[in-house]
């Protein structure tokens, strides 16, 4: 029995190095190409991190652990570490899956703030990612979304918002080059000087950022940025390059 219970234990733990192969492949492809700062946390990328390692880490080697039996026979043992693993596989893709689709891709501003677009969001409406490109080369991509003016245009966004579901900033036809409208929402921006009285966090955080670059407040133009689990702050330099952030810890 004690020889069966190390071989068994052996098996779980040769599959959970395994899987943690995998699962630091699939972390590497999340902070750094899917999710980069500071996406990961604000955009659910460690909510989706959380559910992968729960199937990979966790149902695979406990399934080996509970089903591996050094008595069967060969050809038994590999068939059922073969069904363990398409099923660890599936699970996993799913899980994956749908990381991948919730990835930002897209930090759009309208009226007042930026707000993180999902690949999700253009999926449904059946839109290449690809076509985000010429807005811009960033990943996400900065976009600007301009309110139409003419009565006809003002229609046709309402009726997608009201038919399609389709929120304005979600409206590939309303897309600019941010580049290109940058000045008219340097007016828009944060006033950082009353966010900073009301929040020390913030203050000690854009003080550091200042040390660190060796910069002044008034090198920066701050904007907000919505996510779905966390609110941030975009510092943009006065040509219209994103340079830096900060995470807003809500009290």
């Amino acid at each position: 029995m004690s020889k069966l219970t190390i071989t068994r234990t052996k098996a779980a733990l040769g599959h959970l190095l395994l899987s943690v192969l995998i699962f630091s492949i699939v972390i590497a492809v999340l902070i750094f190409i899917w999710y980069p700062v500071p996406h990961f946390t604000a955009s659910g990328g460690w909510q989706g991190l959380k559910i992968a390692a729960g199937v990979d880490l966790v149902l695979g080697p406990l399934l080996t652990l509970i089903i591996f039996d050094s008595a069967k026979s060969r050809k038994k043992l590999m068939g059922d570490l073969m069904v363990i693993a398409l099923l660890q596989f599936t699970a996993l893709a799913w899980g994956v899956g749908t990381i991948y689709s919730q990835r930002p891709v897209a930090l759009v501003f309208w009226e007042q703030s930026f707000i993180s677009v999902p690949a999700a969001e253009f999926d449904k409406q059946k839109i290449d990612i690809d076509d985000l490109n010429d807005f811009g080369s960033e990943k996400p991509v900065l976009i600007y979304a301009e309110k139409p003016r003419e009565l006809g245009a003002l229609k046709a966004m309402l009726k997608r918002i009201t038919e399609d579901v389709v929120a304005p900033h979600n409206q590939l036809e309303l897309y600019r080059p941010l580049q290109d409208y940058f000045d008219e929402i340097i007016p828009l921006q944060l006033n950082i000087d009353h966010i900073m009285e009301h929040n020390t966090d913030i203050k000690a955080k854009l003080n550091k950022i200042l040390v660190k670059t060796n910069k002044d407040q008034n090198d920066y133009f701050y904007f907000s940025l919505r996510s779905k689990y966390q609110n941030i702050i975009l510092l943009f330099d006065h040509n219209g390059e994103l340079k830096n952030h900060i995470v807003v810890v809500l009290r």
